[in-house]
């Protein structure tokens, strides 16, 4: 089993980067101290150079005003067809970028926003903490990152640590 130690690198971030490698919808939870908590469907536009994730959201939302609240969030992914699975915990940032906006925007938004103009509509940032994917392999949850644990598997069975 080799041992990986990936603090803030480029091979940490492109292990991530192969799983979330263009815009997907996600399901992602918020108030995560209630039950039931909070979920809802969102698409990631951007995953950055620093491995922040970017989506678009309403000021008017339950999401918008819950990561007022408590900024901690859960992001569940799946992509069916290549079988893979992840799990993310982070800490999303409400954003006022008009450039970064201008950066992200593209027409399928308009299926929730008026368009890039539209008083209601935000960024948020996902800072991820973790992250853990399902192994095919073995049938487990495995971390993918973990800024507290030293346990990382991937699906060729490599083990190692991503802390970004």
């Amino acid at each position: 089993m080799n041992k990986r130690n990936y603090m803030k690198n480029e091979e940490g971030l492109r292990k991530v980067r192969t799983l979330i490698d263009e815009q997907k919808t996600v399901m992602m939870a918020s108030n995560l101290n209630t039950i039931p908590f909070s979920v809802c469907p969102m698409t990631v536009q951007q995953m950055d150079e620093k491995g922040d994730l970017w989506f678009f959201v309403s000021k008017d939302s339950g999401l918008f005003k819950d990561i007022e609240k408590d900024n901690r969030v859960q992001i569940i992914y799946n992509d069916d067809n290549k079988q893979q699975y992840l799990s993310i915990f982070g800490n999303a940032t409400h954003i006022i970028a008009e450039q970064k906006k201008e950066e992200l925007w593209n027409h399928h938004l308009l299926n929730w926003f008026e368009g890039k103009e539209d008083p209601d509509l935000t960024l948020i940032s996902v800072n991820m903490e973790n992250a853990f994917f399902w192994d095919n392999e073995n049938s487990k949850l495995v971390p993918f990152f973990n800024a507290e644990e030293s346990n990382v598997s991937s699906s060729s069975g490599e083990k190692g640590f991503v802390n970004l």
